[in-house]
């Protein structure tokens, strides 16, 4: 009889942990919902003051304003013997009068705008590989007013291919023999009209070309091509393997996928970080003029 009170005790102290378990995992997840809430309120509280800053910012711009508006259009197609591209612009200023007139000022150099009533336009070829800086200078005959309208640092990437390539595999040295074995990944997107035309696979020593495989691309922006080599290095050897693209402009793009060297022990060293596998290293033109450069 002891025992099954015993038996009914332990029971009832269990199910009572059992319970205390459930409201304290009930408390515990009350509290972490509150501290989510209180986090979520923070952020739009936060988000709520940097919108004000930004609307009075927008509003205090547009009262010191000289224009009432201003669009800016690129075209998507980029002219390939001198890649530029056309920008057409038109604005509206806050004052009219009879003699007033716009002038562009594109990097510096000016180029006179067309009054069309309250309206002036204006269609200028810009280069893509500088950085790109309108304003606009109003004058009513007695004075002139300038103001910045818009400034692009990277206006290439509106043109140029969006790429990268990566090895996935394995390098090795021995015995005098630098061996790797896996796929060249490469994956693009195109830009705008611009799109990818040929891609090769090229292997240097010590920054003397050695071979060049062609890739076929068939058209997909995601590619694996197998590559299987071996190669005789020795000590203070380089060794480096890029992909070579070429799009429809002629703009030929050159990304690192492996860079070793043999050290003066024989050892192989990874010369550059992880992180620059794929990465850009250069862009040159139809004639071989470096138009951007990356070193690691």
């Amino acid at each position: 009889m002891k025992k099954n009170y015993l038996y009914i005790i332990i029971a009832a102290l269990v199910m009572a942990n059992i319970f205390t378990l459930i409201k304290i995992s009930n408390i515990e997840n009350s509290m972490d919902r509150n501290i989510q809430q209180m986090y979520n309120t923070q952020n739009d509280i936060r988000n709520e003051i940097n919108n004000i800053y930004l609307n009075v910012d927008e509003k205090l711009k547009k009262q010191a304003s000289i224009l009432d508006n201003f669009d800016i259009e690129f075209g998507e197609e980029l002219n390939a013997d001198n890649l530029t591209v056309p920008v057409s612009i038109s604005l509206t200023p806050k004052e009219i009068t009879g003699g007033i007139t716009a002038t562009l000022l594109i990097n510096d150099v000016r180029h006179s705008m067309i009054n069309n009533g309250t309206t002036f336009t204006a269609s200028v070829d810009v280069y893509i590989f500088e950085p790109l800086q309108i304003k606009v200078i109003m004058d009513n005959g007695s004075k002139e007013e300038i103001e910045t309208i818009d400034e692009y640092d990277d206006l290439k990437y509106k043109y140029i291919l969006d790429f990268y390539g990566s090895f996935l595999g394995d390098a090795k040295y021995s015995a005098g023999k630098y061996q790797y074995n896996g796929d060249i990944v490469i994956n693009y997107e195109g830009s705008l009209s611009n799109n990818l035309k040929a891609v090769s696979i090229t292997k240097y020593i010590n920054g003397k070309l050695i071979d060049e495989q062609e890739v076929n691309i068939e058209g997909n922006t995601s590619i694996f091509h197998p590559v299987k080599e071996e190669v005789e290095l020795s000590a203070n050897d380089i060794i480096e393997t890029y992909i070579v693209a070429l799009d429809k402009y002629g703009l030929n793009y050159k990304y690192i996928v492996l860079r070793d060297e043999i050290d003066s022990n024989g050892n192989m060293v990874k010369m550059s970080p992880e992180w620059t596998n794929g990465s850009l290293i250069e862009i040159k033109d139809k004639s071989g003029k470096v138009l951007l450069e990356n070193k690691y």
